[in-house]
């Protein structure tokens, strides 16, 4: 487990420090043609507001990694030690299932925007391209809370030491 979450790792670093570099240097280049030269490329505000999707979802993978996701955690933070784990784990599955089965109907639509063979506006880039982070990173997603499941179960028999904080991850 820990040897495919390392590998996860890995890529989805080296991707978002990749796609963000690329967006960045398309909004410089797009600036500088804008006002040196007077010509705009139509293509790249398209290729920079798919990027900007695929950045995000991937944003979403990590944020479920690091535990930086946006919780309601008040009656977490009173259950006694055992009951706060089981919350915990709960949530995290039902996550996992909830993004399995975004993951499912994303797939559904991926399949039919390639069956559909629609092309975006300006660059012709087939549209289930466009989709694809979706389905893509909810799994990434999926597997992620599934992880942070098991890591609840696992702490659920250890002992917390003595004036430690409850934890209060996704």
């Amino acid at each position: 487990m820990k040897k495919i979450t390392s590998i996860i790792d890995k890529i989805e670093r080296a991707t978002l420090v990749w796609t963000i570099l690329g967006l960045a240097l398309i909004g410089f280049i797009q600036v500088f043609a804008r006002y040196l030269f007077n010509y705009s490329f139509t293509w790249f505000e398209e290729l920079g507001r798919y990027l900007g999707v695929f950045v995000a979802f991937l944003g979403g993978g990590i944020g479920v990694k690091t535990g930086s996701h946006f919780t309601m955690d008040l009656i977490v933070t009173h259950l006694k030690r055992p009951w706060q784990q089981i919350l915990q784990c709960t949530t995290s599955v039902l996550s996992a299932l909830f993004f399995i089965l975004v993951a499912g109907y994303s797939w559904k639509i991926v399949g039919r925007m390639y069956g559909y063979e629609t092309t975006s506006p300006a660059m012709q880039m087939p549209m289930y391209l466009a989709y694809l982070p979706i389905p893509i990173f909810s799994m990434v997603m999926g597997f992620r809370f599934f992880a942070v499941g098991i890591n609840f179960i696992k702490k659920l028999g250890a002992k917390r030491p003595a004036g430690e904080r409850p934890e209060t991850a996704s």
